[in-house]
């Protein structure tokens, strides 16, 4: 029998449910024990923003923002929820995205869905942890996702999958685009990591001072 956010994704048809990615199962998993708390989450990458109307169903009492290249959002009346906060920008636009969260609370969720690059997954992770709420998740999906390099950086990320994987056997995070205090601050910030073949859960420890 399908989980309840299973059949919630499934009722707007968005493409985290177990017929597509199999998400949706692991995100109930970590998640189910929080779904009626007043707590914030975002998530990177809109689509026609179906995700958003699972994850509002889903959490009744939590505030949803969502970062976007978009413009303008559909005429529907979900959009408009008191609930939901949308922010258009890229997801690597690290100074107009912190403009306007860093007035907030920090998230207990925050999911990068968006261009699926490993350069803009890695440094959008860098610059997002910080504002991620202690014991919170960081979830990336799409790991497998293949994607031509961005080429704004000053070079070319290791996969994120990899970049995940050697942090799982060496206790410390190693990005390409990222510097040493940055690699540093990744590595004592995170408690654990797991990964479900194309999607991981990053988990921030329970007492940390950033």
């Amino acid at each position: 029998m399908a989980d309840l956010l299973t059949k919630i994704c499934s009722k707007y048809g968005c493409d985290k449910s177990d017929r597509r990615h199999k998400y949706t199962p692991k995100y109930h998993r970590h998640f189910k024990n929080i779904r009626n708390q007043d707590f914030a989450m975002l998530e990177f990458g809109f689509g026609q923003g179906k995700s958003v109307k699972m994850w509002l169903e889903y959490f009744p009492n939590a505030t949803i923002y969502n970062v976007d290249l978009r413009k303008t959002l559909p005429k529907e009346k979900i959009f408009r929820s008191k609930r939901f906060k949308f922010i258009s920008a890229n997801q690597i636009d690290k100074d107009k995205i912190l403009s306007v969260i860093k007035k907030e609370r920090k998230f207990q969720i925050i999911i990068d869905d968006a261009s699926h690059v490993a350069e803009d997954q890695q440094y959008t992770m860098s610059f997002m942890f910080p504002y991620l709420a202690n014991t919170g998740h960081y979830v990336i999906e799409d790991l497998k996702c293949p994607r031509t390099p961005n080429k704004s950086f000053k070079c070319e990320a290791d996969k994120t999958l990899k970049f995940l994987k050697d942090y799982l056997k060496t206790g410390h995070f190693k990005s390409k685009i990222l510097n040493h205090v940055d690699n540093n601050y990744l590595s004592e910030a995170v408690e654990s990591v797991e990964i479900y073949d194309k999607i991981a859960f990053i988990r921030k420890r329970g007492v940390y001072g950033y």
